[in-house]
């Protein structure tokens, strides 16, 4: 409520019988309680005042609704006084206050005029998310999740709309390139109903703090390609008079991070004279980047197409996986990745949402390698989006995004997190020399997005440091909707001890295939004679073991929920791990389909024994097998399926801002 406060009469006595009269100019705001403080304005002597109103105004004190019809009224009765408009103006002060000073013995001593103008004034957003901007929703001013909540969303504009924009998304434009730039924006609505020209001295103003303006830009004059109200150069801008509805589009330059809680806040301010009379307050939440889990089914799946058909047989086999998933596969042309195969290590594709807007969204790695240009040449585009995080610091192995993984959703002590939990991996120090670990511009970025409450867990025990090379998500009809895959050296060791004992000691492991410029062959019986590997798996599975106890009681699980994959590991040099044999659980995940690394384990009765065990787990749970062979493409350079594919998923259902609570 506004207080006119600033108002002083002239105590001083007339020696003439005229009656000084004093006249003051306002806006009476529809719906806005003006106040009026009778005791500062009261001369000296004052013991009544009696009221006069002209047009729709209605008068109050204390609650109390005041007859004004020139009725005397005690003074100490009304010693503030409300006002109060419901109808706009046609024109200018067509409406007035007369307020009347007498002494003790009724005589007038001053005459105070108020002549107004009302205006309903108001700065609207989409506050119950549905998709319409409502008149003055209630809860347009502050943020509260949940189904139930409310405030306005707003979606980071970072596709590229236009093809020949020089690989820059459309946030990096300081003007609208375009109706698909348009559909990309939300929208706020200025609506002022009354008269067109606001009275001499007054006008409107549309404000942010200056953090706010480097992460937004607000656009008028939407039909002539877009004016810049306000962006990273311009916190403030004059609104122009208008007797019409204003739409203004909004995008978001910035998705939360560190530094931005993601809330925007936006004033619409009616200012007298330099001075804010009436301001009005809208907030919106920036949309999060949201990673996508296994369990989403599948739309396109990339691969790079290595040049002299390195990896050509591979790609034909994993077509018919990705078509018997009914998504599309994408074969990325040399132009785009200079032989670089690791397309997981390069993206995670993810999306941002708001009510009748997604967008997916490639957050790019700061690896920086061969497929440096692929996000931004190939991906960025209309309604595929682009972020990145650099950092001063070195990129390690580990700021790859084989090291970046989600969970399906869980459930944890109680605590729902709908979207699953992001996985990324880090060190122990007391275990592992030279310790890695994720760039923290990366970390803090993941944790900034809020509802996905990322886990840290170990991998700097491995050479290349990934999580995707001990562990993977797989869908299922059980009671979470999911499996969770470890590999393991245990269950390796089992089964090869089971074979000698069956008698078959001298089948081979990786027959025919060359490592190292050598045979890579080596028997059941040699693997196990091998005391120093043994010790090295020991070490490895210890290391498992321990993400196994963190990831059971980060995600909620149980020993039900968890299956063991063989596989096998050998010490770098270096201390830490690198794969003995194709690493089973380093897949592809494509609805039922899993394109897994076939794994040249030893045969008997011409069937590796390894994938009849692997089949015998998971068939059972509608899940189909497909061993693809990717030895030499992929696991001589020390990778896997998963390492040289990546998939852009469906969205979740359930939309983010209905999620009950945040959870970090």
């Amino acid at each position: 409520m506004r207080t006119l406060l600033e108002l002083e009469v002239d105590n001083s006595r007339s020696s003439r019988s005229t009656e000084r009269i004093r006249e003051y100019e306002d806006i009476l705001v529809v719906g806005q309680p003006l106040q009026i403080s009778l005791q500062n304005i009261a001369p000296d002597g004052s013991k009544f005042v009696s009221l006069e109103t002209h047009g729709e105004i209605e008068v109050s004190s204390h609650g109390q609704p005041l007859i004004a019809e020139k009725t005397l009224i005690p003074l100490e009765e009304v010693a503030e006084m409300t006002l109060l408009g419901r109808t706009s103006s046609d024109r200018l002060e067509d409406r007035s206050l007369q307020i009347t000073f007498l002494d003790d013995t009724e005589h007038q001593l001053t005459q105070v005029i108020f002549k107004l103008t009302c205006l309903r004034i108001c700065l609207d957003v989409d506050a119950d998310r549905d998709g319409i901007i409502e008149e003055n929703n209630p809860h347009k001013g502050d943020w509260q999740w949940g189904i139930n909540g409310h405030g306005a969303v707003l979606l980071v504009n970072s596709d590229r709309d236009m093809i020949d924009s020089d690989q820059r998304h459309d946030g990096e434009e300081n003007n609208i390139t375009g109706l698909l730039d348009i559909k990309d924006f939300n929208f706020m609505i200025i609506r002022k109903v009354g008269v067109r020209n606001l009275p001499s001295g007054y006008d409107f103003y549309l404000s942010v703090n200056r953090d706010t303006a480097k992460r937004i830009r607000i656009y008028d004059e939407l039909d002539r390609y877009g004016y810049e109200l306000i962006g990273p150069r311009r916190r403030k801008a004059r609104i122009d008079n208008t007797d019409r509805d204003i739409i203004l589009g909004i995008e978001a330059l910035s998705y939360p991070d560190v530094d931005f809680d993601g809330l925007v806040e936006i004033n619409l301010d009616l200012v007298k004279h330099g001075e804010i009379i009436y301001s009005d307050r809208v907030v919106f939440r920036v949309a999060p980047w949201i990673m996508t889990p296994n369990t989403l089914s599948p739309i396109t799946v990339y691969v790079s197409r290595l040049s002299e058909g390195f990896n050509a047989e591979f790609i034909e086999e994993l077509r018919k996986v990705v078509g018997k998933a009914n998504a599309q596969l994408d074969i990325i042309p040399y132009k785009f990745h200079q032989d670089d195969p690791w397309m997981q290590d390069e993206i995670e594709i993810g999306y941002a949402q708001a009510p009748g807007h997604l967008m997916h969204v490639v957050f790019d790695s700061p690896r920086d390698r061969g497929l440096i240009d692929f996000p931004k040449r190939h991906l960025l585009g209309i309604d595929f989006g682009y972020v990145t995080r650099k950092s001063r610091h070195k990129a390690t192995k580990l700021d790859s995004f084989g090291n970046l993984e989600v969970s399906p959703p869980v459930t944890v002590k109680g605590v729902d997190y709908p979207f699953g939990r992001i996985l990324f991996g880090g060190t122990r120090s007391e275990i592992i020399q030279n310790p890695r670990r994720m760039l923290k511009v990366l970390r803090k970025f993941l944790y900034a997005q809020k509802i996905q409450a990322p886990i840290e867990i170990f991998s700097d025990w491995l050479s290349v440091g990934h999580i995707d090379e001990f562990m993977t998500f797989v869908p299922t009809p059980s009671s979470k909707g999911f499996k969770l895959l470890l590999a393991s050296p245990d269950k390796c060791y089992e089964l090869l001890h089971r074979l000698r004992n069956e008698g078959h000691s001298q089948v081979l492991l990786r027959q025919g295939k060359r490592l190292f410029g050598k045979p890579a062959d080596i028997s059941v019986a040699d693997i196990l004679d091998d005391e120093e590997l043994a010790a090295h798996n020991q070490r490895f599975q210890e290391y498992i073991n321990w993400n196994r106890e963190v990831l059971k009681q980060e995600l909620g699980l149980s020993e039900e929920d968890i299956i063991d994959i063989p596989g096998l590991f050998e010490d770098d040099g270096a201390g830490r791990a690198e794969t003995f044999f194709p690493n089973m659980v380093n897949m592809i995940v494509l609805q039922q389909h899993l394109g897994i690394p076939k794994p040249f384990g030893p045969k008997v009765n011409d069937q590796c024994q390894f994938e009849a065990y692997v089949k015998g787990l998971l068939s059972p749970l509608d899940l189909v097998c497909h061993f693809i062979d990717d030895w030499d493409p992929y696991f001589r350079g020390r990778g896997e399926i998963h390492c040289g594919t990546n998939a852009k998923r469906k969205p979740f259902t359930q939309k983010w801002w209905e999620v009950e609570s945040v959870v970090s």
